[in-house]
């Protein structure tokens, strides 16, 4: 059961190996019963290191390391005199080599560290150098634990705090208490205005929840601001033990107030009062108060000393935030704690739970830091830190750290770290190790798991031997497919940028099975195959019912590896009764067989396992015949013709070997004459209606195996011009030598082969035909191949006899890796063509083509077009060639023949781009000139093929005649491009052309260019803002007081057109310019005087009809009359003028 707990818990061990084809059966077996033996092994030049991580072997020691000897075949345990903290440490959990120096780490990430208010976990490693000495621990010695501090908080709850910032002040306490939770830490709440209120005593906080219970119920008081009473009152009633106060705890307080007291006499003594205690005192200061000298000796009376580590001052309520993480720094600082707050951040680190070497030391995962956000630490071998990298980014729980490994390109070097548990799916972040910028690694949401553990393990590799890395491999050993589980993905590093094209990835998986971890540790493997690049091995411990298995994937040339996996290697091949074979991989191979070839140690449950590399062999075969030619002179038709077939097998070595070394193998073989065609139109047999005939031989490496193989041939056949194509197949079957080592053959070896046997030819009086073949071809309508433009590369081929009659003529092509056969196409002649594109990336393809079979005529011409398929992801060179060969079976050629032709034709690589710009408005009164508007402006740049280094050119109009379009030009500035020479307008008369066209541009006006070097990977993006003020004062000169003006700047792009062409629809391929448009409109300036006069005409003309209306309604007559005729004893008469007349 521990063994299980541990394999699903600590399974992040990134290995190395050195195999190409492995004998499957354990050479050495190395046991033990110790726990956890085998979980860890690093293989040396004359022995092994071999963990036990889970080994007790007293009370507080677990973990053990063993040196294992494969000539006694017996393990002895590497006494360590381990420092007093390096409890239980599981030592032996992370094993890695260093390879030049011959040196080993071994860490133990497991140490606990009782405090009294939680257990840390730490972690330390040690150097195990040639002589099995260990070296000092790194790091020396564990973090401290948090100390026991009571915090008690004073608020200031008088009338001069507004209810919203008394709000804003008790989530800053809510915010300073959560913060604190880790430790072990009391708390008490208090207000004072007129009077102290204490609204609780000290106490603990377990959760969020009841912090804001608590405090949330807090009501303000409001009155006078009685400071100094607040402090006597804390002092004597919180910082006592009826206030739950702790002896010998550090006391904290914390006094939060906005003005000065109205008791500052009293002040001295209630500071004295908690001076007496040896209360830590913090003061807070809000507001304007503060400014005042006296109000700012206030707040150094109440503080400790010194008052700038004691006293913070803020302008607002809404500032205390950004005080919080200083104060509490502060806190820890002042009371003891030798850590200045990183305890808060380090007590879960588990140092060690990784570890690779670099070139300053050893560099340590933090898988437990910052809430198992994680990270790394660097060390000397000596112990002091250089460096540490933590990732704020991520969530906590991500354990970024879990997996490490170096790679190095020839600009930096990176750290690739697995996060496995980031988001519940796992993430990568490559570390320039210079810089610290990062590079997040993770899939498209279409291509991710939940609970895949993607980062579980991740390993760099150079494949070619150059020292520079080529592949990434990142394993997610618990991705679920509907027939096996686990899979390793494959990502290429382009200069510090890893590319993983996850739309449509490279990924390795293991056999179907229910339950697997495929990509449970990884290896890279060197180049046994003797084809110049490296492999790699992937271990699957959870096969077959947990027996296990190891995987074997080979390098190949372009920086490539193969997809589909060469041998798998299962325990129950291994040894009988092997549980979680695979579960690690020795990073590194010696030769301890004394046979010249590595080998591979693999760790599984309480053993381990040495198994020999196969040495690798070439075997070629070759057939002659008796006769060499098939007679057709003077032949008796009545009976058939006897031939007698010599098959030699020749086997050497590639592997280099013991010289007595003794390989064997039994060859068995079969040849079939006329194979090509089937009865009963075959021309060949071996006796009857037997149409073959199979042998076995045992070949060796001395000398060359022959046997004969007598076969008849029908007399005077039909076709007597097309030779007998004789087929000749074999299998091989390593013979054990007297070490028990089998011979493997080659991959490249040719196991089927056909020989052809030609009839002879009647050349007439002188027996021989000369013939006069020229050819020549050239590519079609292409001078250069665009790749991921051109789908195909057609090659068109010319060839002409001059000359006598051409038997069996034929013209061979060449071309290149990374091109494909596709078809060809006849122009004149009768063609036949096949063809073999490159398998192991470095061979060139061939074309076969035969040229008017059996006989290619005199004076004859041929022409045919062959067609290569050209795949977007190719990496040809900067220039590849195509080479064409003319052959006959003629005996002779005229001199004056032109057989062979090489021509080249340059390489060039698509890339597209594409823009996304803004559309910005702003408008303007005609004649104000000192008017200005801000312009937002943005650009946005996706690269969607490649990834490469490219510039981007934006140009922005800045001048129109003698008048600057922009307030301050120098303000005119685009982040991480640099502006060079402006740019003069081609056209100088602008008026005109502005007035007709509305629009400003750099035709027309000054510009400012700009330009933004960038490498971008594919489907990545760049946004370019341009941020300015517009002036008004560059529109007057154009002359039109209404209209809609463009201001158009432009982004265009530059790249290396040597080794790049645009991808595009015109014909040109050239670069698209993007235009980004600012809409300008102008108004004219207003007019008022129409508005008066017309106003004022029409208000005399609505009061003219107003009055006509009125009059006519009647509003001007008297009712005078009407009054008297209805009350004439109560109206009184009223004094008239003499001269006016009397209403009727």
């Amino acid at each position: 059961m521990d063994w299980i707990i541990s394999a699903t818990l600590f399974l992040s061990v990134l290995n190395a190996a050195l195999c190409f084809n492995i004998d499957p059966v354990a050479w050495k077996t190395l046991s033990n019963s110790a726990a956890g033996f085998g979980y860890q092994v690093v293989q040396r030049q004359s022995d092994l290191l071999i963990s036990a991580p889970l080994e007790q072997y007293s009370q507080n020691g677990r973990g053990e390391i063993f040196r294992c000897s494969t000539s006694a075949q017996n393990c002895q345990n590497i006494q360590l005199q381990a420092p007093g903290f390096a409890v239980n440490m599981s030592l032996g959990l992370t094993m890695k080599s260093d390879p030049t120096a011959q040196n080993t780490v071994v860490c133990g990430p497991t140490i606990p560290k009782d405090c009294k208010s939680i257990t840390m976990y730490n972690g330390v490693c040690f150097q195990i150098d040639p002589s099995n000495t260990f070296g000092p621990p790194v790091p020396s010695s564990l973090e401290v634990c948090p100390p026991q501090v009571d915090i008690a908080f004073l608020l200031d709850g008088s009338g001069s705090v507004s209810s919203g910032d008394f709000r804003k002040m008790k989530k800053f306490v809510k915010d300073l208490i959560q913060s604190f939770l880790s430790i072990d830490a009391q708390f008490s709440v208090s207000q004072f205005s007129g009077s102290p209120q204490v609204h609780f005593y000290f106490k603990k906080f377990s959760s969020s929840g009841s912090i804001e219970t608590d405090i949330d119920g807090i009501s303000q008081q409001r009155g006078a601001t009685y400071t100094a009473k607040a402090i006597r009152h804390l002092v004597e009633n919180v910082f006592t033990s009826h206030g739950r106060s702790r002896p010998n705890v550090k006391k904290v307080l914390i006094v939060i107030t906005d003005g000065e007291s109205n008791d500052r006499s009293d002040l001295g003594g209630s500071v004295q009062l908690a001076k007496n205690k040896n209360i830590v005192r913090f003061a807070i200061g809000v507001g304007n108060a503060f400014t005042q000298y006296a109000a700012k000796q206030e707040l150094d009376t109440i503080a400790s000393s010194p008052s700038d580590k004691h006293v913070f001052q803020v302008k607002n309520f809404n500032a205390l935030e950004i005080i919080r993480q200083n104060l509490q720094e502060k806190i820890f600082s002042v009371e003891g704690s030798q850590t200045s707050g990183e305890t808060l951040k380090m007590e879960m680190s588990q140092e060690g739970f990784s570890a690779v070497y670099v070139p300053e030391g050893i560099q340590m995962s933090i898988v437990g830091a910052n809430q198992w956000k994680g990270g790394y630490v660097q060390y000397t071998t000596g112990g002091q830190k250089l460096k540490t990298y933590e990732d704020v980014s991520l969530e906590p729980d991500s354990y970024l750290g879990y997996s490490m490994a170096i790679a190095k390109t020839q600009t930096g070097s990176l750290t690739i770290v697995g996060a496995p548990r980031y988001k519940h799916r796992g993430v990568v972040v490559a570390v320039n190790r210079q810089s610290f910028e990062t590079q997040k690694i993770e899939p498209f949401s279409s291509q991710y798991q939940t609970g895949e553990y993607f980062g579980a393990e991740v390993c760099a590799m150079d494949i070619n031997n150059d020292d520079i890395t080529d592949l990434i491999f990142i394993s997610a050993p618990m991705y679920m497919e509907p027939d096996r589980e686990g899979r390793v993905y494959v990502c290429r590093l382009t200069d510090l940028f890893v590319e993983c094209n996850f739309d449509d990835p490279l990924v390795l998986r293991g056999q179907a099975a229910v339950k697997g971890r495929f990509g449970s540790s990884l290896a890279v493997l060197p180049d046994l195959n003797s084809d110049g690049f490296r492999d790699l091995a992937v271990g699957a411990p959870l096969e077959n019912n947990g027996e296990g298995s190891i995987y074997i994937f080979h390098g190949e040339g372009g920086g490539r590896i193969s997809p589909t996996y060469s041998q798998r290697i299962t325990g129950s091949e291994v040894q009988s009764g092997l549980k979680f074979f695979g579960l690690s991989i020795s990073q590194s191979s010696f030769d301890q067989s004394g046979d010249q070839l590595p080998d591979l140690a693999v760790g599984s449950k309480g053993t381990v396992v040495l198994l020999r590399s196969r040495p690798i062999v070439m075997v070629k075969a070759e057939v002659s015949f008796s006769p060499v030619q098939i007679p057709t002179q003077n032949v008796d038709c009545s009976k058939p013709l006897e031939n007698t077939a010599n098959i030699c097998f020749t086997m050497s070595s590639i592997s280099t070997v013991n010289t007595e070394f003794d390989a064997q193998a039994s060859i068995h073989y079969t040849l079939t004459p006329d194979a090509t065609r089937k009865p009963p139109n075959n021309r060949a047999y071996v006796s009857g209606k037997q149409r073959e005939e199979s042998s076995s031989v045992t070949v060796e490496l001395i000398g060359k195996l022959c046997s004969t193989v007598t076969f008849f041939i029908e007399a005077c056949p039909e076709d007597a011009l097309n030779a007998l194509s004789n087929e000749l197949k074999f299998t091989f079957d390593g013979l054990p030598s007297t070490t028990q080592l089998r011979p493997s053959l080659a991959p490249q070896a040719q196991t089927t082969t056909i020989y052809p046997l030609e009839f002879e030819i009647n050349c007439g009086s002188d027996n021989k035909c000369v013939d006069h073949l020229k050819v020549d071809f050239n590519f079609t309508r292409s001078s250069v191949v665009k790749v991921g433009i051109d789908e195909l590369l057609h090659v068109t081929v010319t060839v002409e006899n001059r000359g006598e009659n051409s038997y069996n003529s034929r013209v061979i092509l060449t071309y290149p890796a990374g091109l494909s056969y596709r078809k060809f196409t006849i122009q004149q002649g009768r063609i036949e063509c096949n063809s073999l594109d490159s398998e192991d990336g470095l061979s060139r393809g061939r074309t076969d083509c035969t040229i008017d079979k059996p006989i290619f005529k005199s004076k004859t011409k041929a022409f045919f077009i062959v067609s290569y398929g050209i795949d977007t992801n190719s990496q040809l060179e900067r220039e590849i060639f195509v080479t064409a060969n003319a052959t006959s079976g003629n005996q002779e050629h005229a001199t004056t023949s032109d057989l062979y032709r090489k021509k080249s034709i340059d390489v060039k690589y698509s890339i597209f781009m594409t823009f996304e710009s803004s559309l910005s408005y702003n408008n303007f009164t005609f004649g104000m000139n000192d008017l200005q508007k801000p312009v937002q402006q943005s650009v946005k740049v996706t690269n969607d093929i490649r990834a490469l280094n490219f510039t981007v050119v934006i140009r922005v109009p800045v001048k129109l005649g003698e008048k600057d379009i922009w307030v301050n030009l120098s303000s005119l500035q685009i982040s991480d491009c640099q502006s060079k020479n402006d740019e003069a307008p081609s056209v100088k008369d602008f008026v005109p052309k502005i007035q007709k066209d509305k629009v400003v541009d750099c035709s027309v006006a000054m510009c400012r260019v700009f330009k933004c070097n960038t490498f971008m990977g594919r489907l990545q993006s760049r946004t370019y803002e341009i941020s300015a003020n517009l002036s008004s004062g560059w529109i007057e000169q154009i002359g039109l007081q209404s209209a809609k003006f463009l201001l158009i700047s432009t982004a265009s792009l530059e790249y290396d057109k040597n080794q790049y062409i645009y991808f595009s629809t015109g014909s040109d391929n050239n670069s698209p310019v993007r235009k980004i448009e600012a809409e300008v409109e102008v108004y004219p300036p207003p007019d008022f005087t129409k508005a008066i006069v017309g106003g004022s005409l029409g208000g005399l003309a609505f009061l003219a009809l107003l009055t006509a209306g009125l009059y006519k309604a009647g509003f001007f007559k008297s009712k005078y009359k009407q009054m008297i005729s209805e009350k004439p004893q109560e109206v009184p008469v009223p004094e008239m003028d003499a001269g006016a007349p009397l209403t009727e």
